[in-house]
């Protein structure tokens, strides 16, 4: 129902490539079995895609209203109201910063928001047209598909300005991306200054083979599913290439042909690794593969295996990307706009705090998931954006959207706390490398901590339930947390 309501708003809005699209994904979708067509729509791919284009379409409807309102003084206060809905809007983006920069509304914002609104769109259907070749590629499916693509950095999916990734999953070959020969893509002046970058590349997928076509460049051919040729050889690259004769020159990528490479997994599971992300306070940058991070984290789950089954089969079903970063001072983050993508800060971490980042963004996604069909808080200034509710873990006021998860997602951490020390008593050579000699300790110092923060987030949100601040679903999941924890209190 959203897939199709968003394809004829962009049919409206006039992005020509998303009518093809939009009509091929349908298709491709219902020619997998029911168990990988489940995962696809539930992963990053395709609901960071609806989610985006249903943000930046209400942004970039709210901005023609202001524009088409002008700036009559008669009609002010409507202007006023429409200028406070566009601040709204753009606040839930964590784009506000660029887009309303020092803090202050002014009016050239309306404008800047059609602006970008239409860039982040075109990225949205590039996104797209990656994910459906990746399908097409991963699982053999009947017919012709053409998909154009474009070479793009963006932190906020843990991709390399070389790189092509279809889509955030694993499929019988692995997670595909398109590289440039030696990785680097030279980025013209005009990307530099905001508008799209480049190479621009035209994906065919014809019976079971790829064809990519880059303007002025090689022409690369590489069997696709189903055959054995298809599998990147040693070092990710894929084993057959063609190049189109009298091709070359100045309008070549910078760095080679184009080829199909292997992206790094968690081992033992689906779960893909990304490079490490370097966050700084005005930019995020995408830099280097860590190949040590793939073998902590392998670890980490082996401990919520150990101690937790349940919580691991949580991990491996709901978290499809795992993005590392390097920001001083953070623990994890996820992001509603991309369900399943846990973005971890690596540094300084045990074992034992990895499983537990691991597990805690797994919540966010599983707490969202259930945001996305159900409504947890009514609707008012209070349940929104308004800091009216402290925080035990951030000593800060917080929203009530962020106490609920915080107090939904600490459950999770005080019950891993409780099950790694089961697990450790019953078996302690199992977790013996990973506690060490202090570690029950520090465990269990933790879990009372924890403990009391949580029953002060479930008198607040107690409170909050009795002023009506709370749906009904919201009123039936603070009951079960506070079973769980009762629970908990009381093993």
């Amino acid at each position: 129902m959203r897939l199709a309501r968003v394809r004829g708003v962009l049919g409206a809005a006039a992005l020509a490539p998303a009518e093809g699209l939009l009509s091929a994904l349908p298709e491709t979708l219902a020619a997998l079995s029911p168990e990988i067509r489940d995962r696809a729509l539930r992963g990053p791919d395709l609901r960071g895609f609806l989610s985006e284009v249903e943000t930046w379409l209400a942004i970039r409807r709210v901005a023609s209203e202001i524009l088409a309102i002008g700036s009559r003084p008669r009609r002010g206060a409507r202007r006023r109201r429409a200028l406070a809905r566009l601040f709204d809007r753009l606040a839930r983006t964590g784009h506000l910063a660029a887009l309303v920069p020092g803090g202050r509304i002014d009016a050239g914002l309306p404008e800047r928001c059609l602006g970008f609104a239409r860039r982040r769109l075109d990225d949205a259907v590039a996104d797209l047209s990656a994910f459906l070749l990746g399908l097409r590629l991963a699982y053999t499916v009947a017919g012709t598909v053409e998909v154009r693509l474009r070479f793009r950095e963006d932190p906020e999916q843990g991709r390399p300005a070389g790189r092509i990734d279809l889509g955030s999953f694993a499929g019988p070959a692995g997670a595909l991306a398109i590289a440039v020969g030696r990785g680097r893509v030279r980025v013209p002046r005009s990307a530099r200054r905001g508008r799209p970058a480049g190479p621009r590349v035209r994906a065919v997928v014809r019976g079971r083979t790829l064809f990519l076509h880059t303007p002025g460049a090689v022409s690369t051919v590489i069997p696709a599913a189903g055959s054995h040729l298809l599998m990147p050889g040693p070092g990710g690259e894929s084993r057959r290439r063609t190049r189109r004769p009298g091709t070359g020159g100045a309008g070549r990528p910078s760095g080679g042909p184009l080829r199909l490479v292997r992206r790094g997994l968690v081992p033992g599971t689906s779960i893909v690794l990304a490079p490490v992300v370097d966050s700084r306070p005005r930019r995020m940058r995408v830099t280097r593969e860590a190949p040590g991070h793939g073998t902590r984290l392998a670890r980490a789950m082996r401990i919520l295996l150990v101690a937790w089954p349940e919580a691991h089969r949580e991990v491996l079903r709901r978290t499809f990307m795992i993005v590392p970063v390097h920001e001083p001072g953070t623990v994890s983050w996820s992001l509603a706009s991309r369900p399943g993508v846990s973005f971890i800060n690596m540094s300084g971490k045990s074992i034992v705090d990895l499983a537990d980042d691991l597990l805690h963004e797994t919540a966010h996604h599983r707490l969202h998931d259930l945001q996305e069909v159900t409504k947890l808080l009514v609707d008012g200034p209070e349940t929104a954006e308004v800091q009216a509710f402290d925080s035990p873990w951030r000593g800060t006021r917080r929203p009530l959207h962020g106490l609920l998860h915080g107090a939904y997602t600490f459950l999770f951490r005080a019950e891993l706390l409780h099950k790694i020390l089961t697990a450790a008593r019953r078996q302690p050579r199992l977790l013996a490398d990973a506690l060490g000699s202090s570690g029950r300790r520090v465990l269990r110092r933790e879990l009372r901590r924890e403990r009391g923060m949580i029953a002060s987030a479930l008198r607040d949100l107690e409170g909050a339930a009795r002023s009506g601040l709370l749906a009904p679903a919201g009123a039936r999941l603070l009951r079960s947390m506070r079973a769980r924890d009762h629970r908990l209190r009381n093993s």
